[in-house]
C-alpha cells in the first residue's frame, strides 16, 4: 500500500490522490468503471459527488424536481437516450448523447430510457451488457449504476420496458408486417392478463391506414410508410381503445411530419377542453374548425367546404368508452360530461390515394387516440404514458434497433428475404 502510494505521488498531486484513496479505501486499488468518467476513475476532472464534471448529483435532482413541477398530475415524461448510429456493420459514428436525456440523468451512454413522474420519481431503464459487449466496447452503466451514480429513484433492465402497444411499436422495425404486429399486440395483452381483445386490431400500413376500420392486416409495411394501429383489450368487463401512428423505419418524412404535427396539436388542444359541463359535440366542433384551417394551409384542401373536409375525416372527435368500445351509443354527444365518464379524443386524417391534393400527401392515414377520464377539476389522460410525440417515437424505435448492431441488421435481412 505504501509503495503504491509513493509511486502514485509521481503521477498525481496529493489532493487528487487523496480523493482516489478515499473513493477506493473499502476495496483495493481496483476502481469500478461505470462506463463514463466518475470521481473515482477521473479525479483529475471530477470531484466527489459530481455525476458529470462540475455538476453535482444535487443539481441533477433539482432539475428533475423543476421538470416535475411542470408536469400535470397523472402524466409522465419519457426521454430516450440518443441511439448509436453505425458507419457500417461494425463501426459506429462518434456518440453524442441526447441533450434532454443527459440534462436530467447525467448519463452519457446509449441504450437507456428515463421515465419521470410524480409517483415514481426518476425511473431509469438500463441496457444489459453481455460479456462480448464488455470485451468489444468496455463497461456500460446498468441498473446498479443508475441507482448509485445517477441517483435514480427506481431502475430496471431495459428488457422490462414492455408495455403492450409500446412493445409492439418497437417490434415494428424488425418485423414490418401488419399481421405480425397484430399478433404481437394480442400476445403482449394476454401475457399481462387481458381476457380478450376489445375488437379486431386495426393495423394499416401505408395507404391501408387511410381505411378507417381496416381489418385485413395481411400486408407488409413498406419502407417509408406509416403504420396506423388502433387496438384495445378487455379486462373484467371493461375495454380500452388506443391509436398511435408511427414510421416503422424510424423516421417521419417531411410531409408525414407536417400532417402529424397538426393532428397532435389538435389532440392536445381537444384533451384540454375535456372537463365537466362541456360535451363531445363542442370538442368535436372545435377539432373540425382547427383541422379545416390546417388542411387548407398545408394545401390538402383546395376549397374550404364541409363536404371536402368530410372526405378527409368523416369521424367524430371521440366517443364514450366503458363496458363497450362505443359505450352507451344511444346517449347524445350533446349531453354535458360528468366526473367519472371516460371518452376518447381521436383526431384523424384519411387521405385516399386518388384524392385531389399534392402527391406527397396521397395515401396517408394518421390517427392519434387517447382515453380521457373526466374528473371533478378537469381531466386525466389514461393513456398518457404511451408516447405520441415525433421525437419520443423516433428515439424509442431507433434506440431499440440501433443498439443491437449487426445482430439486428442480420435479423432484418432474414425477415425481408
Amino acid at each position: 500500500m505504501h509503495i503504491a502510494r509513493r509511486n502514485l505521488l509521481r503521477i498525481y498531486p496529493s489532493n487528487i490522490l487523496n480523493q482516489v484513496v478515499k473513493a477506493s479505501a473499502h476495496s483495493t486499488w481496483a476502481v469500478r468503471d461505470v462506463g463514463q468518467p466518475s470521481a473515482a476513475t477521473h479525479p483529475q476532472i471530477m470531484k466527489e459527488g459530481e455525476i458529470t464534471p462540475g455538476i453535482s448529483s444535487e443539481e441533477y435532482i433539482s432539475r428533475r424536481k423543476k421538470l416535475l413541477e411542470l408536469l400535470p398530475q397523472n402524466s409522465l415524461a419519457i426521454v430516450a437516450s440518443a441511439p448509436v448510429k453505425m458507419m457500417n456493420d461494425v463501426v459506429p459514428y462518434t456518440f453524442r448523447q441526447d441533450a434532454d436525456y443527459q440534462y436530467i440523468t447525467g448519463c452519457q451512454q446509449p441504450g437507456g430510457i428515463a421515465v419521470l413522474g410524480h409517483d415514481c420519481g426518476l425511473c431509469m431503464f438500463m441496457p444489459e451488457a453481455k460479456p462480448d459487449d464488455v470485451m468489444w466496447q468496455g463497461e456500460i452503466a446498468g441498473v446498479d449504476v443508475a441507482l448509485g451514480t445517477f441517483k435514480a429513484d427506481k431502475a430496471y433492465p431495459l428488457s422490462m420496458l414492455d408495455k403492450a402497444l409500446l412493445q409492439t411499436m418497437m417490434h415494428s422495425k424488425l418485423f414490418p408486417s401488419e399481421g405480425m404486429l397484430a399478433a404481437k399486440f394480442e400476445y403482449e395483452c394476454r401475457m399481462r392478463g387481458a381476457q380478450r381483445m376489445a375488437f379486431n386490431p386495426v393495423v394499416g400500413g401505408g395507404p391501408n391506414g387511410s381505411i378507417i376500420h381496416y381489418a385485413r392486416n395481411d400486408q407488409r409495411i413498406l419502407e417509408g410508410d406509416l403504420v396506423l394501429m388502433d387496438v384495445g383489450c378487455e379486462l373484467h368487463g371493461y375495454v380500452s381503445d388506443l391509436t398511435r401512428t408511427w414510421p416503422p423505419c424510424g423516421r417521419f418524412s417531411s410531409s408525414q411530419e407536417e400532417l402529424y404535427d397538426l393532428l397532435l396539436e389538435t389532440n392536445e388542444e381537444c384533451v384540454k377542453l375535456c372537463r365537466p359541463g362541456t360535451s363531445i359535440r363542442e370538442i368535436h366542433n372545435y377539432s373540425v374548425n382547427k383541422l379545416r384551417r390546417g388542411f387548407k394551409e398545408i394545401g390538402i384542401l383546395k376549397k374550404d367546404h364541409p363536404q371536402n373536409y368530410h372526405s378527409l375525416n368523416p369521424t367524430n372527435i371521440g366517443h364514450y368508452l366503458g363496458m363497450d368500445v362505443h359505450d352507451c351509443s344511444k346517449i347524445s354527444y350533446d349531453r354535458p360530461l360528468k366526473p367519472g365518464v371516460v371518452i376518447t379524443i381521436e383526431p384523424g386524417v384519411y387521405i385516399p390515394s386518388n384524392f385531389d391534393c399534392p402527391g406527397r400527401y396521397q395515401g396517408i392515414g394518421i390517427r392519434i387516440e387517447d382515453e380521457v377520464l373526466i374528473t371533478e377539476s378537469g381531466y386525466e389522460v389514461l393513456t398518457g404514458s404511451m408516447p405520441k410525440t415525433i421525437k419520443h417515437m423516433e428515439s424509442l424505435i431507433n434506440n431499440l434497433c440501433n443498439g443491437n448492431g449487426v445482430e439486428t441488421q442480420n435479423l432484418m435481412t432474414a425477415t425481408i428475404t
